[in-house]
């Protein structure tokens, strides 16, 4: 479209005219679609994220001034939402490692000990399904209270070995035992 096509759609916009802003809904949506999914690789996201630009754009018509063009407001539009969209899923993500860390340990202290017992079990089941060496660094740590550097010595491997095997089976029964704890306390306060 042309800069001089926008302008005239955007003024008509600006005034309130419903079919301008389909228009150019329709002209801009697949567009700037495009430009958000490329950066943030969601489909649900990018959609959400053009969606909030255009909602926005709506209610604030009246106040909006471009002084560039059409195209250029509405990519630097996106780009702001996708980075703004990108905070907000960190703070989350955030949020989320704080209560894994600080809450579900008071929590856990508060379930019922017959409850413990049965998570206890599901840990024991999650860790045999670490690969075997993975497995033997873990239970070294938390069985034997090995530090990293005994362990290394002890099984001829470099610290940063150790450390690595540590890290991933910490992020495997993350994931594996999350459920099963989030379900335990949800059935004890049934």
């Amino acid at each position: 479209m042309h800069s001089q096509n926008d302008t005239e759609l955007w003024r008509l916009v600006s005034q309130g005219d419903g079919i301008a802003f389909k228009l150019l809904f329709d002209t801009w949506w697949e567009k700037l679609y495009v430009y958000a999914y490329n950066r943030l690789r969601s489909e649900a996201d990018a959609q959400d994220v053009v969606q909030e630009v255009m909602i926005n754009l709506w209610l604030r018509r009246s106040t909006v001034v471009i002084q560039t063009t059409l195209a250029a407001y509405l990519h630097a539009a996106v780009q702001y939402e996708v980075l703004a969209h990108l905070s907000r899923a960190l703070k989350t993500a955030n949020r989320k490692a704080a209560i894994e860390e600080n809450l579900l340990p008071d929590l856990l202290r508060q379930t019922d000990p017959l409850l413990l017992k049965e998570l206890l079990v599901v840990v024991e089941a999650e860790v045999s399904r670490l690969p075997p060496k993975m497995q033997q660094v873990y239970r070294l740590t938390h069985e034997e209270n090995l530090s990293i550097r005994e362990i290394a010595q002890r099984l001829g491997l470099s610290e940063q070995t150790v450390r690595n095997q540590l890290n991933t089976s910490y992020q495997k029964l993350r994931v594996n035992l999350r459920r099963a704890i989030l379900a335990a306390i949800f059935l004890q306060n049934m």
